[in-house]
């Protein structure tokens, strides 16, 4: 008979000191023998939001085509222009020469008119003219009708910022799931790092009272040799288990653009478990509230803006406009207003034109079977994490029943060990089980989590 005083002393002692499933969310963690202030979900998910690359690529695409809708607009206001020429000319533009002539000159008698009596010498003269000449003005130009390309244009740009706010909300979604992710992850890691140093504590006082009992010749050398091989086991795990945390937090501070710390602490813990029918809603409804959805829809918009952006350019264009000139030539400077209309009506562009219409109508086609086609992809995709949220709920409850029976079996193993019925192997395999129970309830409760918030993240009601 191998029953030992101290070990039925120690079992009950150790069996409620074990992590209880219910006490696990609830376990404050501490590094290097200092509890202190870590970070929070909500806080990690700020962070993300704030510094994580790929919501600053997509604010700047906001940004992008803000600013191009702004500038779409200036197209409504008059154009003005304004320009200044000089001229200035390495010789004269008129270059003559007048010869020495007698020029009649009249006396006051007609009849002396044909036949004039007097004449004035004048001796010839150069004529150097024009060796300069500056031109000024300043127009006003305002379109009345561009064939709809204004508005538009202008529409176009607006839908443009519209699919770029889509698409940082989509960003900002992922980016915060994923930081769930990454945070269930180690708390889970965590936790199971609790339950594997509470396993090693009991290995530690087994492995004491065992070698008592082997120098007292109550137990065979064997049983220590089993409880030493299952130490040195559990300890190549938690150094597995460690190194898997310092990863994780890494990543982590990576994704929330922070400095890495390896005392960072998670002050979360796994809130109360809910039944996911009271989340589920139809998927067809669903999936018309994606930013994917969203996304293609405006696309469709923009490929019919473009459309009529393309017959604009094949009809008339009206605009009128005032102008002011200034010239300066040969001293003389001259000022003049005009004022203009302008009518361009494209004739021969018909027939080029027709094929872009009809190249259009085609994108506008695919545009709208891309639509269709995400529409029902989406569609399963939310079946399929409402399947897998409803799966790791159904998992809680068997991870939770499986601890009840390990509890169970260990005890029942214990007191056989102890009445001598098993084996050192027997409990010690019964306490294994139990640590894995233990952490498989925690495993499943983080990845319901981690479900739950790709499942938020597929019917668009995921908190940002």
């Amino acid at each position: 008979m191998k029953k030992l005083v101290y070990i039925l002393l120690l079992y009950p002692a150790v069996l409620c000191a074990q992590p209880d499933s219910s006490d696990q969310p609830k376990m404050l963690f501490a590094l290097e023998g200092k509890v202190q202030a870590g970070l929070s979900l909500e806080t990690c998910k700020t962070l993300a939001i704030r510094n994580n690359y790929s919501i600053k690529a997509a604010a700047s695409e906001v940004r992008q085509s803000e600013e191009m809708k702004r500038n779409a607009f200036t197209g409504y206001f008059p154009k003005i222009t304004a320009g200044f020429s000089v001229v200035r000319m390495s010789d004269y533009l008129i270059k003559s020469t007048i010869p020495q002539m007698n020029l009649p000159v009249y006396d006051g008698n007609p009849a002396n008119l044909i036949n004039p009596t007097q004449f004035a010498y004048f001796p010839g003269m150069t004529l150097n003219l024009v060796d300069y000449a500056n031109f000024g003005y300043a127009m006003a130009l305002q379109p009345v009708f561009t064939g709809g390309r204004l508005y538009n244009g202008n529409e176009l740009a607006k839908t443009g910022y519209e699919i770029s706010l889509e698409k940082k909300s989509m960003a900002e979604t992922e980016v915060s799931v994923r930081t769930e992710e990454l945070y269930w992850n180690i708390l889970a890691l965590n936790e199971k790092l609790v339950t594997l140093d509470s396993y090693r504590k009991l290995l530690d006082n087994l492995n004491h009272d065992v070698s008592v009992a082997l120098k007292a010749g109550v137990v065979q050398r064997t049983d220590l040799l089993k409880v030493q091989l299952r130490q040195n086991e559990l300890e190549v795990n938690r150094l597995k288990l460690t190194d898997g945390i310092a990863l994780s937090k890494k990543a982590l501070c990576q994704h929330i653009g922070v400095p890495y710390d390896s005392t960072l602490v998670l002050t979360d813990t796994i809130p109360v478990i809910i039944d996911p029918v009271k989340l589920f809603v139809n998927p067809d409804e669903a999936v018309k509230n994606r930013n994917e959805y969203k996304i293609l829809e405006k696309a469709v918009k923009a490929e019919e803006l473009q459309k009529k952006l393309i017959l604009g350019e094949y009809l008339p264009q009206v605009a009128v406009g005032v102008a002011g000139v200034y010239t300066d030539l040969m001293d003389k400077t001259n000022e003049m207003g005009i004022a203009f209309g302008t009518l361009d009506i494209p004739i021969s562009d018909w027939w080029g034109g027709s094929y872009k219409l009809k190249q259009s109508k085609a994108r506008i086609e695919n545009a709208n079977n891309k639509l269709n086609e995400t529409s029902e992809l989406l569609t399963l995709q939310t079946t399929q994490a409402q399947n897998e949220l409803n799966q790791n709920y159904f998992s809680i409850g068997n991870a939770e029943k499986s601890v009840e029976e390990a509890r169970e079996n260990l005890k029942v193993t214990k007191d056989n060990y102890d009445a001598g019925v098993n084996s050192m192997s027997d409990l010690l395999e019964a306490q294994s089980v139990y640590q894995g129970t233990l952490n498989n309830l925690t495993e499943a409760k983080c990845n319901y989590q981690i479900a739950k918030a790709k499942y938020m993240q597929a019917i668009s009601t995921y908190p940002n």
